[in-house]
């Protein structure tokens, strides 16, 4: 079931304190390293007194909130209150790198008296919310700065954009039928935002500019005849990660947009940005079923909600995360992906 506008996205930037590992005592988990701002944890309410939590599951301890304190160090993002029965899963997962798609072929010498036609088939779109905001261009991992640019008709299914090299263009020379293909990519306004070309002189990579995009590239003459590469066609990547700052940023903009004091695509109004551009995350995720009728009336009866915590990763062992996120004091904490079910 879809998350609901209960979800909640908290992104923490700077760990203070790496020499013991505590995340959640509410000095170590800073945004801009504020010293008094943005602290982020999860407040046991069992007591009197809310304390933050660091000796035990958060399952095993009374009802609790996720708390982070705005950049100013004033006024407070909550959580409902959870009962920790209603707490479904805990899922810890990693920083993987994102991971652009790219296919390298070897076409060989071509036939210097054929023109070559090259096909390159669009298999997947971006899905992440940061293509569809007016600042669209961090999902370009090329560093170009290119919003991908079909989100308005691209269709289930391919897309195919076709490159033909004449043979006069290529003149049989194998290296110069790469750098042809190369130089009408990079003219072409909607090839150039969707890829990089690279001419190594034996062999030609196209690499998709954006993540979540997969293709295919198909080479034949342009007479019909079978073109038949040197060498089988290498691809790799296409693995979108976990914890990259886009997807942080996507994930942060995209529950934003369900809050009623925006519009759902253009931000009009200022907003403290956590997600920072070339942090990389550990992403801790909290499913919890919605108390309806007794919780707040914005979610629909038996809804699941979601919380993700987005940790700037610190090479440092994190002993009081185990114990909260993970139920354990072993050093799991940005070694092994680790899941909960309650």
């Amino acid at each position: 079931m879809a998350p609901s506008n209960l979800s909640q996205v908290f992104v923490a930037n700077d760990i203070t304190d790496t020499t013991n590992g505590t995340m959640l005592d509410g000095s170590t988990f800073l945004q801009n390293a504020a010293p008094a701002a943005s602290l982020i944890g999860v407040w046991n309410l069992a007591g009197a007194t809310p304390a933050y939590l660091t000796t035990s599951l958060i399952a095993a301890a009374g009802p609790i909130q996720i708390v982070q304190t705005m950049p100013s160090g004033t006024n407070v993002i909550a959580s409902p209150i959870i009962d920790v029965k209603d707490i479904k899963r805990i899922k810890y997962s990693r920083y993987d790198a994102s991971v652009r798609h790219n296919i390298r072929v070897d076409i060989g010498a071509p036939t210097a008296s054929k023109a070559v036609m090259v096909r390159i088939a669009l298999r997947n779109a971006p899905t992440a919310y940061a293509n569809y905001y007016q600042n669209g261009t961090a999902l370009d991992l090329s560093g170009g700065g290119f919003e991908f640019p079909l989100l308005g008709n691209f269709a289930a299914g391919r897309m195919i954009f076709n490159i033909e090299v004449d043979a006069a263009e290529h003149a049989g020379v194998e290296a110069t039928l790469y750098t042809q293909i190369r130089n009408k990519i990079i003219a072409n306004k909607t090839l150039n935002a969707l890829f990089t070309a690279t001419n190594n002189t034996t062999t030609l990579d196209v690499t998709a500019r954006h993540a979540g995009v997969v293709f295919d590239f198909i080479v034949a003459y342009s007479d019909g005849s079978t073109l038949t590469p040197t060498a089988a066609q290498v691809i790799t990547g296409g693995d979108s990660g976990v914890g990259n700052y886009w997807q942080a940023l996507s994930d942060e903009k995209a529950q934003r947009s369900k809050y009623g004091n925006f519009n759902r695509m253009y931000f009009p109004f200022a907003f403290p940005e956590f997600a920072q551009s070339g942090n990389t995350y550990e992403v801790v995720e909290i499913q919890y079923a919605h108390g309806w009728p007794s919780s707040t009336g914005i979610a629909r009866a038996g809804e699941l909600n979601s919380i993700k915590i987005y940790s700037k990763v610190v090479v440092a062992a994190n002993t009081v995360a185990d114990v909260v996120f993970l139920g354990t004091s072993a050093a799991n904490w940005g070694v092994t992906d680790t899941e909960l079910l309650f």
